[in-house]
This record gives structure tokens, C-alpha cells and sequence, in this order.
């Protein structure tokens, strides 16, 4: 055979092979019928074109796996494919057959996947802005980028620049593909700010409206007269008042320091909004924001314009009730507290029906009997000239009683350590006032995080009841004490630690120490103090809350050991100087059901026994031995709506301390009496009285009033005032450590103890306001800001009273509460006044303070 023939019969049979598994081919697709669906099962996966990514972790999300059966053609393959391109990292995704062998099928993945960023470049802005630019955009490097995103990170760069003032800024987000990474892409985003845009003027047109225009208004006749008088504008919202009302969006001032003259489209809209909410609490129902704008004045300044439709103020005409069975028509009208003629105020009209936050809603009224499913819903019957008239109707339902009260979210505090603390339990009627108070019961605990105790009732239609469940969040509340204090010309450290929810039960139960047993509401106290040889005290108290469980009545104990070596001489030196004083109190509280729930009774008697030795310094008698046996018994009230950052409530009380009047029955001549003789069981009563008030005018602005008072006095004028129990006024109190039962006031601005004799004072009294903002509402570490305005002063004697004539100061400060350490503050004081022993004012005084009770 020759050699071409040879070459002929190769490429023959080669074509013929071709030939013969082309027709294989064709046969085994042939077998795949479209039009009649067959059930295959699979055999095997394979996945293709992706090099990132684990194949066995892509076939697992995509639902299919080997061994179970597929309908071809059917869903469950579609469905893979969208449960793949869901995963979003991959530009194209096809599953294809890779072979069918009889009942048995082979799949195979193919994958295309997206590129992801390599690197972030951005361009046109100082190191810190790009930083955080990117974190605001969430963009970071290994993310999977699409066209799409690539758009998402433009509109949000230049949002972000936008809402800092840069209303015309412009970000060009450029993709580049890198070479030495694969599938991977680098992205620049080139920033141009342009310059910050502030507001030159809010025009207002629009606001036409006047009273006097009104041939019906009566009401404001008066009001116009004056405004004429004092040449104001006799509009009924003027220009200045509308300003006023955009909070966020504020023309440029140099007197302004608090709120910055730019605009940002968001907050302007919000308060465009806010507007036309003030014109509909006016009566306005029709007013509308025609139209609102902004241009350039400049090439830095813009004007904003804003034309309003006010339209004309609408009154409340007939106000009816329908459908109320349980209360009369009267009860509900007073209640409403709306009058005919009235300006119609949608705002007060939903308040006065649903919710008051002061109280003396139609709601409440219902919901406080248990009405559960009460909806009122105001009608408007007929709307006529600038009237309207409404029917109120009512669906009171049943009463509801309460099922069942669970807890959520307490991993430490035992359920009945909540429950006894609530209102509610199973088979009351539902009150929400009950609801609340549970609540505020709850945030007194100190156990939760305030903002996140949330009650969720679930009524129960068909047995009318109700099940409620407390979620709360548990947070830390143990607190340990590490401080330092300047006091009596030494320095005094301080350890201490406060378990606030401690279990005395399982204190031998290894597996209820997590560190230490916890979750029954008890208060275990261990503190001690030390300056070396010249002072040291310890003491330790405990606090059962609930006495028997089954009462809201308080048991608490402590007791105390203290030691002052002013000479720092050790013991048996015939010099050495030093007071002794031991010490003991057993107190009971009782909370009142009268005259509401917020009051409180606690009683306690309290021991000190103290020990002199050449101890000169402020006492009358440097050697012997004194007593003081007292009983105390304290009234107050507490309403507040938090433990750390109250915003509404009060909290006051009255106290009285008061020993038994031995100088009645002891026998001894006190005119001759030895001051040993004298006090050796100290006599006296004492009067304290606390009241302060919280207020929250605005948003989270808190406005604190405070008011303090004490009296010392005696039942025998031949006995005199004791030299123990007395007040020392001025400072932070952070002195380190209180001696012979004296009470330190503080008075910032002032040096501490610089407002008293040496020998301290029988009768102080105190005035304090403060305006507080918070930085951070973190129950694990709140923070908040205050300027405070205060007065004081402190007398020798009762007859030295004068209220009038006080030490003023006036200053700033900063609050940081952590869970685990308590209150830590510092405040800058101005003292207005000079200090006794002075000729000018004390001025400028820096206070640290740590855990001291600088609120009163």
C-alpha cells in the first residue's frame, strides 16, 4: 500500500471515530426527553470555573446532593441555581449533565465568579475622612464587587458629603483590574467636596394668614392687640417662628455655637414635616408645603425657600360619645378635657384619647379596669364653615384578668425576685398603670438594662385574659470600689465591693457560684480603708429585701470598726493619740400601699460606741468614753423612671434621728457635770428632709431641683449640742473617711469643709439645680453632661438660721457610670462668695468624686 493511500485510510478512520461518538453523543441527549418529565437519581457532582471557593461547601448550598433524586426537567434544579446566585458572588451560573447512565445522572456546576477588591484607594480627602468614609459605606478590601454595588458605594460616598455640608460634592468610584491577584480588582474613589455649603437665608412665603382676619376669632383678640402694640408681626406663624421650628436646618449665625448652618436634605425634610405638624396643632388642617428649594446666594452660601399653604384654623364644634356603657358621657367629656370653640388640635385630641404622658387619658381609664381590646375612634360628623364635629366611638370589649406573668432574658436574677416586684399577677384585672409601675419597679432594681424592659401583653380573646411577659436584659451590677481621697492632711484608699444581687442560700452550693452565688435580690457590703498607721476602718452590711419572701418588707445589718492614730504612734507609746469607734445598726423597711405605692417607711436602730485616748482635736474631752444609742425612722417617696438617668419622677423624704432623753431620768447635775460626764450617752434629735424633682422639658434634656435641710438640736439647753453627729459643709464630700458620725454636704465650688466650723454646724440647708444632657445611655456605661446653679450654708446654732443668706456657686460637670465601678464624677466650680476667714470669692474649684452622693 502507498504511502498516500496509508495516510488515507488514518484520516478515515479517525473521521469515522469522530463520527461514532458524535452519534453517542446524540444518542445519550436523545434520551432526555423535555416534554415528558423522568426521575433520575444522582450519581455524581462535579463544579467547574471556580477556584475560590470549596466545591463541597458550593454543593451543599445549592441544596443538591448525591444519592438523592432529581426530576428532569422540574424545579429542584431552577432552585438551585437561585439558591446559588443568591449567595451574590458570581457573575453566571449554569448546571448542566454530565453524563445519564440508565436511572443514574451526573451534574456538573459551572461557575463564573464576580472579582472581589483587592485594594481601596481614595483620593481627595485627608487620611482620616477616607477612613471614615469607607466605614460609613461599609467598604471594605476581599468584598465581591458588582456594577450595582459599585452604584450603591457612588450614591452613598456622595450622601455622605452631602449630609456634612458639601451639597455639590461628586465621588468617581473607577475600577481597575489587578494583575498580580486573581479575580481581583483595585477601586479608586476620586472625591471632589467641592466647598461646604452654608445658609445665608430661609425665605418663608406662604404665611399670610392673620387672626385679625378672622371675622370668627375671639380667642385671639386680645393676644393681637398686644402684638399690634408692641409692633410685632400679627401673623398667625411669622417668619422668625417658622425658622425657629426648623430645628436642623438653621441660617448662619456667629452667635451660634450649638447648631451649624448647613443643609442636609433628610433633617430638612424632617423638619418641614415637624412645621406643618406645629400648623395642625394650631387648627390648620389644610397646610401643605407647596413648594421647597434652595439655590445658590454665592459661591458659598445658599438660600433655602419654602412657600406653605396654611390655609385657615378649625375649631372643635359638638363633641358625642357612642357605644359607652361603662362610663357616662360626663366622665368621658371631662376627661377629653376638649371644649366647643376650642382650636382643633389633632394632637391633643389623639392624646387625651389613647395616651397622656401626665395622665388623664380615656384610655387609661378603660385599660386601668381591665378593658384589654378598648379602641375609641374619633368621627368627623360634619365638618361646616371652620367646625368640626365629632363622634367619639367607643368598643369597650370585656374585662380582662391576667393568666399568666412569665419573665425573658434573666440569665442570673431568679423569676420571683422579678415577679414579686411586679403589679400584676395572675387573676388581677390588667391596669396599665399597674403595667408601668412594674416597670419603673424593675429599673429601680438596678439588675436590667433601663431602655430595653419591654412587657408584651398577649390577650387571649376567647377566655378573656391575658398572658404577660416580662423581657428584660440583664446587665452587671455588682460594683467595686478602688479610690483614693485627701482628708484630715492625710491620704485614705478605699476597697470596697457591693454584690447587689447576692444569694446568702447558696453560698454552699458550688454550682450556684458564677463567680459568686447570685439571683436573690440581696445586697452583701464588704469595705475597708487605710492610710497606714494613722487610720483604718472596716465595715460590712447586708440587705434582705424581701423578709419572708411574701412582703416588700427590708432587713438590714452592718457593722463597722474604725481607728484614728493622728500621732501614727504605735500602740502601748504613752503618746499616742487615737479614737476608737465601734458600731452596729439593725434597720426594717416597709413599702406603703397608702397614700400610694410609692411610698416607703424604714425604722432602724443604730449603736456607736466610741474610745478616746489624748484625742485633743475638735472634742472636748480628750480621754473616756462615749455612747450613742439612736432610733431612726425615714418617710419618703420615690417615683423615678430610671436608677442611673431619671428623666421625670421625685424622690423625697423625711427623716428624724433621735436618742433617748437621758438628761430626764439620769440623776446627774449637769451644771457641774464634767464633758466626760456630759457624753458619756450622747442626747439629741435630728431632723432631715430631702425633695428633689425631675423634669424632662425637651427631648433628653433633664432639669433636676434639689432641695436639702438639716437640724440638729437638743431637749436640754443645760446639756447643749453633742460634738458627734454635726454637718460639715463644702466641697465634693470625697474626704476620704466621716468621723464621729458627721454628715459631709457638699457645696462645689468651694473647698471641701471650708463652709462650717471647725467643729462642724447643727443646721445647714442646701439649693441645687442642674440641667442635664446625656452623652451616652449604655446601661453598661452611661454618660451625661450638666451645668449646675447652687446654694448652702451651714449655722453653729438654730437660732443662726437665716435661708436667706447662702454660699452660691455655679459651674459644668460630667457623669460616667459603669455597671461595675458605680458613679464616678467631675465637676469645675465657680464660688461667688468668699468663704468664712475670707475677703474675696473662693472662684474656681476642680471636684473629683467616686460613688459620693454629690445629688444632694
Amino acid at each position: 500500500m502507498g504511502t498516500s493511500k496509508k495516510y488515507g485510510v488514518i484520516i478515515f478512520g479517525v473521521c469515522l471515530l469522530a463520527l461514532s461518538l458524535t452519534t453517542f453523543s446524540a444518542q445519550a441527549q436523545d434520551k432526555i426527553d423535555y416534554t415528558t418529565p423522568k426521575e433520575y437519581r444522582i450519581a455524581g457532582i462535579s463544579v467547574s470555573g471556580s477556584e475560590m471557593f470549596d466545591p463541597d461547601a458550593l454543593i451543599l448550598a445549592s441544596g443538591l446532593s448525591v444519592g438523592s433524586s432529581v426530576t428532569i426537567p422540574g424545579d429542584r434544579i431552577s432552585s438551585a441555581i437561585d439558591r446559588l446566585w443568591k449567595q451574590g458572588l458570581f457573575e453566571d451560573v449554569k448546571i448542566t449533565i454530565a453524563q445519564i447512565s440508565g436511572q443514574q445522572i451526573y451534574l456538573n456546576i459551572h461557575l463564573e465568579e464576580r472579582a472581589k477588591i483587592s485594594s481601596i484607594v481614595i483620593n481627595g480627602v485627608k487620611r482620616l475622612d477616607a477612613k471614615n468614609l469607607k466605614e460609613d459605606i461599609g467598604l471594605k478590601e476581599d468584598e465581591v464587587i458588582t456594577d450595582n454595588r459599585i452604584a450603591k458605594i457612588k450614591e452613598k460616598a456622595e450622601k455622605y458629603y452631602k449630609d456634612k455640608g458639601y451639597l455639590f460634592a461628586t465621588v468617581d468610584v473607577v475600577k481597575q483590574v489587578d494583575t498580580s491577584r486573581h479575580n481581583s480588582v483595585k477601586l479608586t474613589l476620586n472625591v471632589d467636596r467641592h466647598h461646604k455649603d452654608k445658609i445665608n437665608q430661609i425665605i418663608i412665603t406662604g404665611n399670610e394668614y392673620t387672626y385679625a382676619s378672622d371675622s370668627l376669632e375671639k380667642d385671639h383678640n386680645l393676644k393681637q392687640t398686644f402684638r399690634h402694640l408692641l409692633g410685632v408681626s400679627d401673623k398667625a406663624f411669622s417668619d422668625s417662628y417658622i425658622r425657629r421650628k426648623l430645628k436642623n436646618t438653621k441660617e448662619k449665625n456667629i452667635f451660634r455655637f450649638y447648631k451649624r448652618s448647613k443643609y442636609v436634605e433628610d433633617d430638612f425634610q424632617e423638619d418641614l414635616k415637624s412645621l406643618i405638624a406645629a400648623y395642625n396643632k394650631q387648627g390648620f388642617r389644610d397646610a401643605r408645603i407647596v413648594r421647597d428649594t434652595f439655590y445658590y446666594y454665592d459661591d458659598k452660601l445658599i438660600n433655602v425657600e419654602v412657600d406653605i399653604f396654611e390655609g385657615r384654623p378649625y375649631y372643635f364644634g359638638d363633641i358625642t360619645f357612642a357605644g359607652n356603657t361603662k362610663y357616662s358621657d360626663e366622665i368621658l367629656s371631662a376627661i377629653l378635657n376638649i371644649q366647643k370653640g376650642e382650636v382643633f388640635n389633632e394632637e391633643k385630641l389623639s392624646m387625651n384619647l389613647n395616651f397622656n404622658p401626665k395622665g388623664g387619658d380615656i384610655n387609661s381609664l378603660y385599660y386601668d379596669d381591665g378593658y384589654l381590646t378598648f379602641q375609641a375612634s374619633p368621627v368627623e360628623t360634619n365638618v361646616y364653615n371652620d367646625t368640626v364635629d365629632l363622634e367619639i366611638r367607643i368598643h369597650e370589649g370585656k374585662q380582662a384578668r391576667i393568666n399568666k406573668v412569665s419573665i425573658k432574658g434573666n440569665n442570673r436574677t431568679n423569676d420571683y425576685i422579678i415577679i414579686r416586684e411586679s403589679h400584676t399577677y395572675p387573676g388581677k384585672l390588667f391596669s396599665r398603670t399597674d403595667l408601668i409601675s412594674s416597670m419603673n419597679e424593675l429599673r429601680q432594681l438596678r439588675y436590667f438594662n433601663d431602655q430595653t424592659i419591654n412587657p408584651d401583653v398577649r390577650p387571649n380573646m376567647e377566655n378573656g385574659t391575658a398572658d404577660i411577659e416580662f423581657q428584660v436584659e440583664e446587665v452587671g451590677s455588682d460594683q467595686i470600689e478602688l479610690s483614693g481621697g485627701w482628708g484630715g492632711g492625710m491620704v485614705v484608699g478605699t476597697i470596697g465591693i457591693v454584690f447587689n444581687n447576692f444569694s446568702i442560700q447558696n453560698i454552699f452550693k458550688k454550682d450556684r457560684w458564677r463567680p459568686l452565688p447570685t439571683g436573690d435580690g440581696q445586697q452583701l457590703s464588704l469595705r475597708a480603708q487605710s492610710s497606714g498607721n494613722t487610720y483604718y476602718s472596716i465595715s460590712t452590711s447586708f440587705t434582705e429585701p424581701w423578709l419572708g419572701g411574701k412582703k416588700p418588707r427590708s432587713l438590714s445589718v452592718s457593722f463597722y470598726h474604725s481607728v484614728q492614730n493622728p500621732s501614727g504612734l504605735p500602740k502601748g507609746n504613752p503618746n499616742r493619740q487615737s479614737m476608737r469607734i465601734e458600731g452596729a445598726s439593725v434597720g426594717l423597711g416597709q413599702r406603703l400601699k397608702y397614700p400610694d405605692p410609692f411610698f416607703t417607711l424604714y425604722q432602724s436602730i443604730s449603736y456607736q460606741h466610741y474610745t478616746m485616748h489624748n484625742y485633743t482635736t475638735d472634742f472636748l474631752f480628750p480621754n473616756g468614753e462615749a455612747n450613742n444609742l439612736a432610733y431612726t425612722i425615714t418617710l419618703s417617696r420615690q417615683s423615678l423612671d430610671a436608677a442611673v438617668f431619671p428623666k421625670n419622677g421625685s424622690d423625697i423624704s423625711l427623716s428624724l434621728q433621735l436618742t433617748p432623753p437621758y438628761s430626764m431620768f439620769n440623776g446627774l447635775d449637769y451644771s457641774t457635770a464634767t464633758p466626760q460626764e456630759r457624753y458619756r450617752w450622747i442626747e439629741y434629735y435630728k431632723w432631715s428632709f430631702k425633695a428633689g424633682w425631675f423634669f424632662n422639658p425637651v427631648a433628653n434634656l433633664v432639669l433636676n431641683a434639689r432641695f436639702r435641710l438639716g437640724v440638729l438640736n437638743y431637749y436640754n439647753s443645760e446639756v447643749g449640742y453633742p460634738p458627734f453627729e454635726r454637718y460639715y459643709m463644702g466641697g465634693d464630700g470625697l474626704t476620704g473617711f466621716a468621723l464621729d458620725g458627721r454628715e459631709l454636704i457638699g457645696l462645689r465650688g468651694y473647698k471641701n469643709n471650708s463652709l462650717s466650723p471647725s467643729y462642724g454646724a447643727t443646721s445647714f440647708d442646701k439649693v441645687t439645680f442642674e440641667l442635664r444632657y446625656p452623652l451616652s445611655l449604655n446601661p453598661a456605661a452611661t454618660i451625661y453632661a450638666l451645668v449646675f446653679a447652687e446654694g448652702g450654708n451651714s449655722w453653729v446654732g438654730t437660732d443662726d438660721i437665716n435661708p436667706f443668706q447662702m454660699y452660691k456657686s455655679a459651674g459644668v460637670g460630667v457623669r460616667l457610670f459603669l455597671a461595675a465601678m458605680g458613679m464616678f464624677g467631675l465637676d469645675w466650680g465657680y464660688g461667688f462668695d468668699a468663704p468664712p476667714g475670707r475677703t474675696k470669692p473662693n472662684g474656681s474649684e476642680f471636684h473629683f468624686s467616686i460613688n459620693q452622693s454629690l445629688d444632694w
